[in-house]
């Protein structure tokens, strides 16, 4: 989960509140691209003001959107890594490879595939497993 207070300052905040008067219209304005940065119009308004105006803009849903599909792959990697547990434990047990086999191998290779995928997606650049 991405932090969405800010992080703690050295020796504490010692700051006074800065009030910002704006329109209706401003206000909308404001609030909507609060919401589409994923943010606070607070930190919103701070990180606007005090980042380079050359800085490329944080994509914060795409980098959510990133989590939530690192997160998901996670998930289908242990779950793939449990089904290769079992299919081994009953190959040692009964001395024969499972009929299925073949299946799970195959969804290995498709999860390595998403998990390449969302790499290229994320990182930029492509790659297919061998």
């Amino acid at each position: 989960m991405l932090r969405r207070r800010r992080a703690n300052s050295p020796g504490g905040r010692t700051a006074t509140p800065i009030q910002v008067k704006v329109t209706a219209d401003e206000d909308a304005l404001l609030r909507a691209r609060a919401r589409a940065a994923g943010v606070t119009v607070q930190r919103y308004m701070v990180t606007r003001a005090l980042t380079d105006s050359t800085a490329e803009p944080v994509d914060w849903e795409g980098r959510k959107a990133a989590w939530a599909q690192a997160c998901e792959v996670r998930n289908l990697v242990a779950a793939l890594g449990n089904n290769m547990n079992q299919i081994a434990r009953q190959a040692n047990t009964d001395g024969e490879i499972p009929e299925d086999f073949p299946a799970a191998v195959a969804g290995v290779r498709r999860a390595t595939d998403r998990v390449l995928a969302a790499f290229g997606e994320t990182f930029g650049f492509e790659g297919r497993a061998s």
